[in-house]
């Protein structure tokens, strides 16, 4: 038989049973390992890219928790602070009421002394002129008479007085 451009087609069917051999060969030893690699693969990053994602949802929400407990926190120590604010007015108020009812105190006792050292200056005043007016009297009566003298002096020593 005759071929043209002498072609031979039992070699060409070798060859291709060659190609067939070595593609399945290939197919089995490296295509189908590498595509079952690149799967697993391929499935760990979408795995990690799934924690990442819920991992940062959850620092999210952690983090919206941290500021709802911090806008908490500052209104608790604003409450508090006003807490403190009112109890410091209020023990600011007792002391001054307690200093204003000590001055009132010590103003009404400075009060007391003043009358009574008032009253006893009067008194020693009073007996200062009584004794005076004794003094004064005995030296006219001694001028005068000695028995008058005498019946004067009774007289005031029982509180009687001459009008």
């Amino acid at each position: 038989m005759n071929i043209p451009l002498n072609i031979d087609w039992q070699q060409i069917l070798l060859h291709l049973l060659n190609f067939v051999i070595l593609a399945g060969g290939l197919y089995l030893l490296l295509y189908k390992p590498v595509k079952t690699f690149m799967e697993k693969r391929q499935q760990y990053y979408q795995e990690q890219d799934a924690k990442a994602a819920k991992t940062l949802a959850d620092a999210e929400k952690t983090m919206a928790e941290v500021r709802q407990q911090l806008k908490n926190a500052d209104a608790d120590a604003a409450a508090k602070l006003a807490a403190a604010q009112k109890s410091a007015d209020a023990a600011m108020q007792r002391q001054l009421s307690d200093a204003r009812a000590q001055a009132e105190q010590i103003l009404a006792d400075a009060h007391a002394a003043a009358q009574r050292e008032h009253d006893k200056l009067l008194s020693d005043a009073q007996k200062e002129l009584k004794d005076l007016a004794v003094t004064a009297t005995e030296k006219l009566v001694l001028q005068s008479d000695g028995d008058a003298f005498d019946q004067f002096l009774d007289a005031a020593e029982r509180g009687e007085s001459h009008a």
